[in-house]
């Protein structure tokens, strides 16, 4: 019992090192999504790009705005948002971009 108990508090331990910050703070189970930039451009296609963080200790991913813009097809950007999702010992975070 004693063994079970310490692997559940190491784990939550290690699982707050994957827990990416938010406008909100930071917390073990979080889904947020916030604006970063709005243009006066319009447009409907969207793009996605993410980084995962596992335990804190791999972190994979090119979250960046060039990156979200290529698998959008996009040129022109209308916006940019930030999503994070966390989930104890696993975090993703994305760069959405909306334009044309």
């Amino acid at each position: 019992m004693k063994k079970l108990l310490f692997l559940s508090a190491a784990a939550l331990m290690l699982g707050a090192c994957a827990t990416p910050p938010t406008e909100v703070g930071t917390a073990l189970f979080a889904q947020t999504t916030q604006p970063l930039m709005v243009t006066p451009n319009s447009g409907t296609r969207s793009g996605r790009a993410c980084a995962t963080n596992l335990l804190g200790i791999f972190i994979s991913g090119d979250m960046s705005v060039d990156a979200a813009k290529k698998n959008g097809r996009i040129t022109q950007v209308a916006s940019i948002d930030k999503e994070v999702r966390s989930y104890a010992v696993w975090a993703e975070a994305c760069t959405i971009v909306t334009g044309r």
